[in-house]
């Protein structure tokens, strides 16, 4: 499997991964912080699709995501799309990433929301005008896990994430998800960060975890790592040598940006 994180926007969706993570509300990273006693949010279901483009069709690739295949999806019934890129600080600027909601998987039983809009001609048409602008389509279902998240309060959709594909051994997804939720996400939590963490299903490696750290910019990335900033350099090494022996086989990072001209966001964003 190329993981999402070394494919594209190296995960979230973008995201959504990558990025923020839906948790029941219209967008990945637009949910409001529950309180200390509220219960997290049920898992949701995420479509995340890894599209490279073509160089030389960058232009017309987004031109026909503005003015066609957004149009189409939104009179289809499409709630919310949300499109990341990889920033020229790392990764292939040529690779998108686009997360969308899976309401119920019976969705998939009938027209998507562009056939629904375009009828059956028209989105044959659609197909052959999109698959002429790529080269590289790929799929995945991703879970949301609001139980190893933290939402930091946020007035309008991110700008900015840092994304990590964590692959687990093998029968350590326990010992992996304990670490994330009783030693790393509080001190995330701690530092006031939304962090964010959604889980393979279909499409990929099941083993494996893509995590968003969202930043407003890039000079944000200057002060360090959040766990670093919370506790000093000593102490975050520390908290990482909690990491259990072998769970981790392969980390892979990038920085994403959201790409809102070619989404579909909400028109009025959550407090």
């Amino acid at each position: 499997m190329r993981p999402i994180a070394h494919t594209a926007l190296y995960a979230l969706v973008l995201v959504a991964l990558l990025l923020g993570v839906a948790q029941s509300n219209p967008s990945l990273a637009q949910t409001p912080s529950p309180s200390p006693q509220a219960a997290p949010p049920a898992p949701a279901f995420l479509s995340v699709t890894i599209v490279k483009v073509r160089p030389e069709m960058m232009g017309e690739f987004q031109n026909y995501m503005k003015n066609t295949t957004n149009p189409a999806l939104r009179k289809g019934g499409l709630k919310w799309r949300e499109v990341w890129q990889s920033t020229i600080a790392s990764g292939d600027n040529f690779e998108f990433v686009i997360v969308a909601p899976v309401d119920k998987f019976a969705d998939f039983d009938g027209p998507s929301a562009l056939e629904r809009a375009l009828g059956g001609d028209g989105f044959a048409a659609w197909s052959a005008k999109a698959g002429s602008f790529v080269t590289h389509v790929h799929r995945y279902i991703v879970r949301t896990r609001p139980d190893l998240s933290h939402m930091g309060k946020r007035t309008g959709p991110p700008k900015l994430a840092v994304v990590s594909s964590v692959h687990v051994a093998n029968n350590r997804n326990m010992e992996f998800e304990s670490f994330i939720k009783n030693d790393w996400m509080p001190v995330m939590a701690q530092g006031g960060a939304t962090y964010l963490v959604v889980q393979t299903i279909f499409g990929g490696d099941a083993n494996e975890y893509i995590t968003l750290t969202m930043r407003e910019n890039f000079a944000e990335l200057d002060k360090g790592p959040v766990p670093v900033q919370v506790l000093g350099n000593d102490a975050a090494q520390k908290l990482l040598m909690k990491v259990p022996a072998g769970a981790v086989t392969q980390l892979v990072r990038n920085v994403v940006r959201l790409v809102p001209e070619l989404s579909i966001l909400p028109a009025e964003m959550p407090k």
